[in-house]
């Protein structure tokens, strides 16, 4: 039996892409979307890998997706009437799948409601912005989500593209290029006044981030 190395840890709730779950498609790295919410099922597929079944394949099957169509809106496994027996039975089977360990779940929660699997929510809306490294002159295009704050945006471009993206003081511009202002870490891009015309009928370029090198290695 396969045991869980370590408990979750608590974090503030985060915002992913539909494409970031997508990517989330294996036996080892198995992600699903229900109702907008991201569930992480590594755990309880791993705790199972000595007690298999077919039941768990076709539950991979479905990794990357959005199962929200098998589950109603708090979760609980959306039924049907069998033609063969008259009762009631589950439109998604994989959901009467357990972790064996108590390590991995918590205990009586199916996972489709279960916070130990429920690691975020599908943004309600995908941004995309400008990064422009004026120490390199490089540009770069990123689709982000509307509720991402600065900070998990610097993480997700020094994860894809900079290693090195804390060494950088992250600014905006303003009042057509003649002010500039260091951007509020903790903040979204429309709380730092980097909005875009969502509802404009003429394209607009993306808000803008620009990265001035700080030569300090030791925030990276």
């Amino acid at each position: 039996m396969k045991i869980c190395e370590m408990e979750r840890p608590i974090n503030k709730m985060r915002y992913y892409l539909k494409d970031e779950v997508v990517s989330h498609n294996k036996k080892d790295d198995c992600w699903v979307i229900i109702h907008r919410n991201i569930y992480d099922l590594t755990p309880m597929l791993k705790d199972r890998y000595d007690h298999w079944n077919r039941t768990l394949d076709y539950l991979v099957a479905h990794a990357g997706k959005d199962l929200t169509h098998f589950f109603h809106e708090n979760g609980e496994p959306r039924t049907e009437i069998s033609p063969s027996t008259g009762r009631p039975r589950v439109l998604f089977p994989p959901i009467l799948e357990v972790a064996i360990s108590e390590f991995c779940k918590t205990p009586g929660e199916m996972w489709s409601q279960d916070p130990f699997y429920h690691i975020g929510r599908v943004t309600n809306r995908a941004r995309l912005i400008r990064i422009v490294n004026t120490l390199t002159a490089q540009t770069q295009y990123m689709n982000v989500c509307n509720e991402d704050s600065i900070y998990d945006i610097q993480q997700k471009y020094k994860e894809r593209y900079n290693h090195h993206a804390g060494s950088y003081e992250w600014l905006k511009f303003s009042n057509g290029g003649k002010s500039c202002s260091i951007l509020d870490l903790n903040a979204t891009l429309d709380e730092n006044g980097l909005t875009d015309e969502e509802d404009s009928t003429v394209e607009l370029p993306p808000p803008s981030i620009w990265l001035y090198y700080t030569d300090d290695l030791t925030i990276a």
